[in-house]
């Protein structure tokens, strides 16, 4: 089976470290590409090719500073320093013409037997079969009707004031996890000012950080079952706000952790 991330993140290599892919309209947004999309196939070009697979995903930054055009990208990638217990890459998402759109920075490092200890809890929350299914179908972007969303806390529409939700998340074709899923994924919580006033406004993501807490193994065992995608705001002030969430296994395992910092324009 061809799932629908895959089909859509299909990278034909030009030289040693450039490759070049199309957008998609499956993954649109309103203006471009949806931004866990364009996240996915930058960590796609730095490991999917990688001579030792015992370094994964550990910490991966992307900003956004322009939404590509339809059609082709070109993508290349430096590794600037590589050692026995990390390796650091970069890459640049660029339009035919050389014009910028996102820069990311992708650690990779081999995980080792060592303590484990944590301080984060998941919340108690139903299981995914005891909460309703989000109708995607109601939203004007493309990309969400590819997740299944069962959502706890925080429903669009509705006016939460702490700007806090609880969803249950996994891709509507129950594809297996893995890094460049996970990448995808991190991207997909509502945004929070949706959130805080009930209503849709002008926002672009400006950086998204995203730190795998769960080796690859781990996603292989959670396998195409649901994420509990656990997001809030600290603050929201002067035209920009954060967004902080949590991905927990319905183990109860913190998987990842997303850091955005979005750019909005609503004064009330």
């Amino acid at each position: 089976m061809t799932f629908t991330l895959d089909d859509t993140l299909s990278i034909e290599r030009v030289s040693d470290d450039v490759f070049r892919c199309k957008t998609d309209q499956r993954y649109w947004n309103l203006i471009g590409p949806y931004g866990g999309w364009i996240a996915a196939v930058m960590i796609k070009a730095v490991i999917h090719d990688q001579a030792d697979d015992r370094f994964e995903p550990v910490a991966f930054t992307i900003d956004f500073m322009k939404a590509p055009a339809e059609g082709e990208v070109i993508l290349k990638r430096s590794c600037d320093r590589a050692g026995r217990t990390a390796a650091f890459w970069h890459v640049v998402l660029e339009l035919p013409d050389g014009t910028p759109c996102a820069r990311a920075m992708v650690t990779l490092a081999p995980h080792r037997e060592t303590m484990v200890f944590s301080t984060q809890k998941m919340p108690d929350v139903p299981p995914p079969q005891e909460v309703e299914r989000f109708r995607t179908e109601v939203l004007p972007v493309k990309w969400a009707h590819l997740y299944e969303t069962r959502v706890i806390k925080g429903k669009m529409g509705d006016i939460t004031p702490d700007a806090h939700s609880l969803t249950w998340v996994r891709e509507a074709d129950e594809r297996p996890l893995d890094h460049v899923s996970l990448t995808a994924l991190c991207d997909s919580p509502f945004p929070r000012i949706f959130l805080a006033t009930g209503r849709p406004s002008n926002i672009s993501t400006i950086t998204m950080t995203i730190y795998f807490h769960a080796p690859l193994a781990e996603l292989q065992a959670i396998g195409s079952d649901y994420l509990l995608a656990d997001a809030r705001c600290e603050r929201s002030v002067g035209g920009f706000y954060d967004q902080h969430t949590s991905f927990y296994s319905t183990q109860g395992n913190l998987v990842a952790v997303s850091q955005q910092l979005v750019w909005y324009d609503r004064k009330a």
